[in-house]
């Protein structure tokens, strides 16, 4: 009881990001929301059963699984990351580069990759059960250790990691629609990229109601590769999103990118944290359905990738430059 009213002021305090009644420290071993599937439905299972529809050779494997052998990645010609793969320890981090110097392609279909810095401890039930995350370097007892890869700040970014994720993604997470808010449109900017064949697209079309929660953005030129090629350019109306990532015109927006690595290794980003739940097939007598362009867009990217490093065939292409509003 003392504890609980210590901690009273806090809990009622709302005003502080991240909120200082958090969670420092989760379990695995406690039951899961979904009826124990958590977001297994909406965020993962869409592309299982596309890529299972496909024949696809694949190798299923969890964030603990990849956090005890990084090394298996360089066992394969493509990483997939899916809807919201937020939070990465160091080990999946550093075998994520590792891989994708040694030709590895990176298809991260969700938005907000990479953000949050975690480390694994063990539980009473076994190793890797309990998922830290302090979000402010100064409280987290790693802080005295001397390694600070080890130290879970807000992001990756902060201090003493400092780390920039853009430099490898080719985007940084920018901020997110709005709880209830409706999907927004993802909007073509690259009509003639490997990324829209078959799919009849043109420049400035619109797939409707297919970008919602979390979004990335282009980062600054400082930030991100030379070589980054802007796929889709989707305007945002603030009044529907929160970012601290720049505003034009009352608008922000989600971006799409590809780039390229020196070792060939293809890294796309979709900037979109819904995009493997647009995959499942739509009900009966909507209005307009995008499961169809998005599945087949998926399909070239998973085509591409799955060949070996797509740099050996289609190289990124800096386009900068042909993205409006300028510097968005």
């Amino acid at each position: 009881m003392a504890e609980l009213e210590a901690q009273g002021p806090c809990i009622l305090d709302t005003s502080t990001y991240p909120p200082c009644a958090r969670a420092r420290v989760v379990s695995f071993d406690r039951p899961y929301a979904g009826d124990g599937s958590s977001d297994f439905l909406t965020n993962e299972y869409p592309l299982v059963a596309f890529m299972e529809e496909e024949g696809l050779d694949l190798t299923y494997c969890t964030d603990i699984c990849v956090f005890d052998h990084p090394q298996m990645l360089l066992q394969h010609r493509t990483l997939v990351g899916l809807d919201h793969d937020e939070t990465w320890t160091d080990s999946e981090r550093t075998g994520a580069l590792q891989a994708a110097a040694h030709g590895v392609n990176m298809a991260f279909f969700g938005a907000a990759t990479l953000v949050r810095h975690a480390r694994l401890e063990p539980s009473p039930l076994g190793a890797d059960r309990q998922e830290v995350d302090y979000r402010d370097s100064s409280e987290d007892p790693a802080k005295s250790g001397g390694n600070p890869w080890a130290v879970t700040g807000n992001t990756w970014a902060s201090p003493p990691s400092s780390w920039n994720a853009a430099g490898f993604l080719g985007e940084a997470y920018s901020g997110y629609l709005e709880p209830d808010t409706p999907n927004a449109g993802m909007q073509v900017l690259e009509p003639s990229s490997w990324l829209f064949r078959g799919t009849g697209l043109v420049g400035g079309s619109v797939i409707p109601s297919v970008i919602g929660s979390d979004i990335d953005h282009l980062a600054p030129a400082a930030a991100s590769p030379a070589n980054v090629e802007v796929l889709t350019h989707s305007p945002i109306p603030l009044s529907k999103a929160y970012t601290n990532q720049g505003a034009w015109n009352g608008q922000t927006y989600s971006d799409g990118t590809y780039t390229t690595e020196a070792s060939g290794a293809g890294v796309f980003d979709s900037g979109d944290n819904i995009w493997v739940a647009t995959l499942q097939p739509c009900a009966p007598g909507a209005a307009s359905c995008p499961a169809t362009v998005m599945r087949q867009m998926t399909g070239n990217v998973l085509s591409l990738f799955g060949k070996g490093p797509a740099g050996a065939t289609e190289p990124s292409h800096g386009n900068r430059a042909a993205v409006l509003q300028a510097g968005s």
